[in-house]
């Protein structure tokens, strides 16, 4: 097994999946720095684990589940799964998420990530769970392929061309069990790409969508018009030099609070 994929084994079931923050100590360094949306939490001790700590105790028993995962030895990224029964609503939920990661050939340096939080609370609000996709059979063992720079290079343009939110529905988010689709709309949209790597045709990134708002969440009917920023982490698959398929997770959410504050401190 290549040694970041084991690496990644341990980080999802020996950690993430039992709460074992002694584990946590063994495969993070101490400045381990995670990235969610315009946000950097720098420090093991000082800023990750007081943010896990709080998702555990509000999911006590918190579920993980792994559907997608490549590397090419020296990075590597996860489509996943977080399941679990919420103390304060008591209801069932279960969200997704995408993570790139680093690591010095030792232990994992950094994290870039978004979490589906828009569609959990749909689920906490209304006590309807979504059901948990299936896990990949073996995704430690997949063959591990060199970066390639040609792929990221194509899906770099198609991102910057608006490619992310004009893919097709079901690409995003919770698009396949959600009830009904709320995709962030924005108009004169840049792509800005934050982070990108490649496993052969696979490629995988972070970027930041900003524009005019335009609709597609309805808690922000009244606010388009507005400047808004939307970030986003995914996978994209490159075949016969087009993208063909693509899963990604945005933070709309924390977009939806961005807007709202704005528009109470205006």
């Amino acid at each position: 097994m290549d040694p970041l994929s084991k690496l990644l084994q341990r980080y999802c079931f020996a950690y993430t999946a039992t709460h074992d923050f002694s584990v946590a100590d063994q495969i993070m360094t101490d400045d381990y720095t995670f990235y969610m949306g315009e946000h950097a939490f720098t420090g093991r001790e000082e800023a990750y684990k007081p943010a896990a700590d709080r998702q555990f105790k509000a999911y006590p028993g918190l579920g993980f589940a792994v559907h997608d995962f490549f590397s090419n030895g020296d990075r590597c990224a996860m489509y996943f799964s977080e399941y679990g029964h919420s103390i304060q609503y008591g209801a069932n939920t279960a969200w997704h998420g995408v993570s790139l990661y680093r690591w010095n050939g030792d232990r994992l340096t950094e994290c870039r990530i978004e979490q589906d939080y828009y569609g959990r609370r749909r689920q906490l609000l209304t006590k309807l769970p979504d059901p948990v996709d299936q896990p990949a059979y073996a995704p430690w063992t997949a063959p591990v392929e060199k970066a390639d720079p040609a792929s990221e290079a194509l899906v770099s343009s198609w991102l910057k061309d608006g490619g992310l939110l004009k893919s097709k529905l079901g690409s995003l988010d919770d698009e396949r069990v959600a009830p009904s689709i709320s995709r962030v709309l924005l108009l004169n949209a840049q792509t800005e790409i934050i982070d990108i790597m490649s496993a052969g045709k696979r490629v995988a990134f972070q970027v930041a969508v900003a524009g005019q708002y335009a609709g597609g969440l309805q808690e922000l009917s009244g606010h388009e018009g507005g400047d808004a920023a939307l970030y986003a982490t995914g996978f994209a698959d490159v075949e016969n030099g087009v993208v063909c398929s693509v899963k990604a997770v945005t933070d709309r959410y924390t977009m939806e609070r961005r807007i709202l504050m704005a528009a109470k401190i205006g």
